[in-house]
């Protein structure tokens, strides 16, 4: 405390000016302290700050010593969860360390000015040492609390037990999910460079992962008749227009979420951004498959920026595409502005005829004023791109969450000129956020469903996705504590959020509170359990269901109740490391049969080949069992085109484990839709 001890030394050589300055620090700083109650000195820290100053020095010396002894001989660790928590309180540690003995520093050097009687310059010497110590005290008190709360947040579990699914299923297969994972697409052996460069994230991984995806969600083998299917089953469910595709000039918002692209440039490997290889391979898929024109095609968030790494990766290849973006001539201190070359990126505008309703106006302020940009307005069709992740107000924020980014309210937060979703906080609260926000019980009013059920969000949105790309580093098979590496795709709005929910709380993402609130209500949207009416076109048409919810069965069998073969829930179509490769070949050689070749090499140690081959398109089944009929590997679970393939297995099972040595059967089964074959074979693996 002795730097303190300037406030009694030199009370009378201060000007007035200068004395009224430092009361008001000394009252600032004071409040950090134990004062006796007679004299006003500061004797000591108050209990509970020094409490939490000894708990920051004890985390902070931990988490130097763990990052040293982990990262520094192998820095590929660093993006180890662990050292994600670590990495951020050493690096504050180290700061808090610097700034204290900066301060002191100061502090000596205003002592010696004063009794110079060089007052005006020890002065300021005197009040920045008082700023920067303050800040690093408080510094310390706000990490502590936050280290706190990590070392005594439970994990969240539902309300509702396991495989009890509510509400109406959506989509051409109700209520499926499609979830992809493909350990080949982040780094392929570099940790050099950003991550989000192609020697780190492959792109023609990307563009294998967002092609399956989509064959398995519509259960179509051609990619141009898979996204026909979308559009004709969207047009005649949403617009009531029979048998209708896609028509040139219908215009697509794609909603990505841009909340940590706070600039062009990206300098940090912040991985909670949008990732340039899937971007890339869902406009490859629209412009080359569904044949949309690249000008009908608009990438928006309505808050932050379009990183040069996507945008600039993307407009090469599709220079005719619109990127619409947050406006950056007011940021009133809090963000510098994306940066002096925009290309082609716009800002957006808002729609004052098209606005939002809430279903509890009392708690949501500014409803029916809340606008929505001229991007989703003109748009006859959305698709959403989530970044999925755990938050510290509303639980998760995945797909519904993501249109935080879509809209302007016309009082609040003139800083962002209106687009801010703080206005909403207090309707979405899973968690005991502040003292003024709450945590919102089960069955409560959730301002997510006006959102997901509004005609111009939710309402037009063809396709649901969550890229897990980075973010995640999930420790369970098939995961083993890299990146979750995994594309998730549905037509099922509550169905995919679902399903993103339970993978990151099986992970331990998710704090105890009331996070899937939001999918009760919008699953039985029509009669809720809060009994709120849902009406956000406010046209006295209240909102049904908008799809269905439930929670798996467990973790490692991630089966809901249409895997089950029971119920009228979720299906998961689970692809792991699903790489078949295409054997070229002309039309006249298109099987006539269907076949399961032998494997080569057999017997194999490291590694062997399986080949088959489809008369027509189909679903297959590739599995491998041990004699004991135990199903140990699932190789392929997709659908495919006519033609040839082959197949590689390393002799690994599904929680990637290496297999002891012995005979094993593999066997396929093809499902056309009319006729269901299937076939098995032997092989044996020596180690």
């Amino acid at each position: 405390m002795q730097m303190f001890a300037t406030f009694k030394a030199y009370p009378r050589k201060y000007s007035k000016y200068n004395c009224a300055m430092f009361s008001k620090i000394r009252q600032l700083v004071k409040k950090q302290f134990k004062v006796c109650p007679h004299t006003g000195r500061i004797i000591g820290l108050e209990m509970t700050k020094r409490k939490a100053l000894w708990l920051w020095i004890i985390i902070g010396l931990a988490a130097v010593i763990w990052v040293l002894v982990r990262v520094v001989p192998k820095p590929s660790r660093a993006d180890y969860p662990c050292q994600k928590v670590a990495r951020p309180i050493a690096a504050g540690f180290i700061a808090w360390i610097i700034g204290l003995a900066g301060s002191t520093l100061i502090m000596r050097r205003a002592r010696s000015l004063f009794q110079n009687k060089q007052y005006m310059v020890g002065a300021i010497c005197f009040a920045v040492a008082i700023v920067l110590y303050f800040v690093t005290l408080s510094d310390t008190r706000d990490v502590a609390a936050s280290a706190l709360d990590k070392l005594n947040t439970t994990a969240f579990v539902p309300t509702d037990a396991a495989n009890t699914p509510v509400g109406i299923a959506r989509g051409i297969h109700p209520g499926r999910v499609v979830w992809i994972y493909d350990s080949k697409l982040c780094d392929q052996g570099s940790t050099s460079g950003w991550w989000w460069e192609d020697e780190r994230t492959d792109p023609e991984v990307a563009r294998h992962m967002m092609t399956h995806a989509l064959l398995n969600l519509t259960g179509i083998a051609d990619q141009v008749a898979a996204w026909d299917s979308l559009f004709r089953y969207f047009n005649k469910t949403r617009y009531g227009q029979s048998d209708t595709g896609y028509q040139a000039g219908d215009k697509i918002a794609i909603k990505v979420n841009n909340i940590f692209s706070r600039s062009y440039e990206w300098t940090s490997s912040q991985d909670n951004r949008p990732c340039p290889q899937m971007v890339h391979a869902l406009l490859w898929q629209l412009v080359n498959k569904a044949g949309v024109p690249e000008e009908d095609i608009t990438l928006y968030d309505c808050i932050f920026y379009h990183g040069d790494p996507v945008y600039l990766y993307c407009h090469a290849d599709f220079p005719g595409v619109r990127w619409a973006e947050g406006d950056a001539t007011d940021r009133s201190g809090y963000e510098s502005g994306p940066g002096s070359n925009p290309g082609t990126r716009e800002k957006v505008v808002r729609d004052p005829n098209c606005v939002v309703h809430y279903g509890d106006p009392g708690l949501v302020p500014g409803s029916g004023t809340v606008c929505l940009p001229t991007v989703v307005s003109e748009a006859k069709y959305l698709i959403n791109v989530a970044l999925p992740r755990s938050h510290e107000l509303a639980g998760v924020t995945l797909c519904a969450k993501n249109h935080f980014g879509s809209v302007w309210h016309p009082t609040v937060f003139q800083y962002y000129h209106g687009w801010h979703p703080e206005f909403m906080h207090k309707s979405v609260a899973a968690l005991d956020f502040t003292a003024e926000i709450p945590m919102r019980p089960m069955g409560s009013y959730n301002a997510l469903v006006d959102l997901m059920g509004h005609k111009d969000l939710g309402g037009k949105t063809l396709l649901f996705m969550a890229e897990c790309i980075r973010n995640n580093y999930w420790s369970a098979p098939p995961f083993n504590d890299g990146p979750a590496s995994s594309l998730f795709m549905s037509q099922d709005g509550v169905a995919i959020e679902s399903v993103l929910l339970d993978f990151l709380r099986s992970h331990g993402n998710v704090a105890s509170g009331t996070a899937d609130n939001y999918l009760h209500e919008a699953a039985q949207a029509g009669n809720p359990p809060s009994g709120t009416i849902y009406d956000p076109e406010n046209d006295g048409i209240a909102l049904e269901s908008l799809g269905v919810h439930e929670h798996w069965n467990n973790s490692t069998d991630k089966q809901y109740s249409r895997n089950l073969g029971s119920g009228e829930g979720i299906e998961l179509v689970q692809l792991i490391d699903y790489h078949p490769t295409f054997i070229e070949q002309s039309e006249i050689d298109i099987p006539e049969n269907f076949t399961l070749s032998d494997n080569y090499p057999n017997p194999f140690n490291t590694s062997t080949t399986i080949s088959y081959s489809l008369k027509v398109s189909a679903k297959i089944m590739l599995n491998i069992y041990n004699l004991k009929g135990e199903k140990v590997r699932t190789l392929i679970n997709g659908y495919q085109p006519a033609g040839a393939f082959e197949i590689s297995w390393n002799g690994y099972n599904d929680n990637n484990k290496r297999l002891a040595s012995g005979t094993y059967i593999y066997r396929i089964e093809i499902n056309t839709g009319r006729e269901t074959v299937s076939q098995s074979r032997q092989m044996v693996l020596l180690r």
